[in-house]
């Protein structure tokens, strides 16, 4: 028999989002991730595209206090070549106090029967560690990894970040690490010059959402089965009317037409300065449009103080052969991210969808950078 104290420690229910949750989950947030959210941060992701209140889903006690959230970010995905509505997972929590009771699997159920009702047809996510078989009891099957790759930008920056290493040991490590950096920089860059040989490419900052991105989606989505819809309103979101992050969007050009875009942003604190690709949109034999775009965004950030360069692809797609070809080196195989789904429809079968050769697909098409 339940003690009368275990009995009051279950005591919630799980609803859809109401208008004033938010005051409560981002206190919530700041308990769990340990930084701070704000609200308009938070409306911005959890309710920014078609927000319905069935975009959240909350775990309330009988005191009223949220415990728990599980979210979703609607878009629309180009699957086997047609579009249909997916949603993307994000930000499930539970409070410390409320762990091991179920909640977030109570939470997540709820959440996917509703996104199953309105049509979506698969969750997408990338579930870590800490979610342990959770995301098994929710229904996520693995597709393929998606790697980090790294751009040593300025290693002398990164030998000298404060605890990096011992005093002796920093000046010899800051000189050869920047003497490397600078070898492999000009090396890059030259391949990145051969790339662009002989072809007129234009670039623009864009900072409002723009109908170029509407064209430059209908001109290279046939190019790739699998793949987020970029268009104007995706890229606008996403991007440019941000809240908490700030990025930087460069527009390629061909005689005036966009062939690519990259999405790119700085993150700073007291011990570094490092750079992420969230983004980069070209045609799969576009070697010339992303080393454009590439040289472009490192000089932007070398200039800025980055030390190094994040990005993220999956191994075996066309984004990662180009990353790779242009002098970005794999980083560790621990920090890979699982891409997972979860079918919401019969007509979604997992197996169909496991090549990365037929995704475009990137950090920026979730919430990790």
């Amino acid at each position: 028999m339940r003690s009368l104290e275990h009995q009051a420690a279950i005591d919630w229910q799980v609803r859809a989002y109401r208008p004033g949750d938010e005051r409560q989950l981002v206190t919530l947030y700041a308990e769990v991730f340990g930084r701070p959210r704000s609200i308009e941060a938070w409306r911005w992701k959890l309710m920014g595209r078609a927000g319905s209140p069935e975009n959240v889903w909350v775990a309330v006690t009988g005191e009223g206090r949220i415990v728990g959230q599980y979210g979703g970010i609607p878009l629309q995905m180009k699957l086997r070549g047609e579009i249909h509505p997916a949603v993307h997972a994000v930000e499930a929590m539970t409070s410390p106090d409320y762990r091991r009771q179920g909640m977030l699997t109570s939470l997540g159920s709820a959440a996917h029967d509703a996104w199953g009702r309105s049509g979506r047809v698969m969750v997408i996510g990338l579930p870590n560690e800490q979610w342990g078989t959770r995301n098994r009891a929710l229904g996520y099957t693995d597709l393929f990894p998606l790697g980090w790759l790294r751009f040593p930008l300025h290693m002398e920056r990164v030998a000298t970040r404060p605890g990096k290493l011992p005093g002796p040991l920093a000046r010899p490590a800051a000189a050869l690490g920047g003497a490397g950096s600078r070898a492999w920089r000009s090396l890059s860059r030259s391949n990145m010059r051969r790339k662009m040989a002989g072809v007129s490419l234009s670039m623009q900052e864009i900072t409002s959402t723009s109908a170029d991105f509407d064209r430059l989606w209908a001109s290279l989505s046939p190019m790739y089965d699998n793949c987020i819809v970029r268009d104007s309103s995706w890229v606008g979101w996403r991007f440019i009317a941000t809240e908490g992050y700030k990025y930087r969007v460069l527009l390629a050009r061909s005689e005036g037409e966009p062939v690519g875009y990259i999405a790119y942003r700085l993150a700073e604190s007291a011990e570094r300065s490092t750079g992420y690709v969230a983004d980069i949109f070209v045609g799969p034999g576009g070697q010339a449009v992303t080393a454009k775009l590439l040289e472009a965004a490192l000089d932007d950030l070398s200039s800025r103080g980055a030390g190094t360069v994040m990005a993220t692809a999956a191994p075996g797609s066309a984004l990662h052969e180009h990353l790779r070809s242009m002098g970005f080196l794999p980083a560790r195989a621990s920090t890979a991210f699982m891409f997972e789904i979860v079918p919401l429809q019969p007509g979604v079968e997992p197996g169909t969808l496991a090549d990365p050769r037929t995704w475009h697909i990137t950090a920026g098409d979730f919430d990790v950078v």
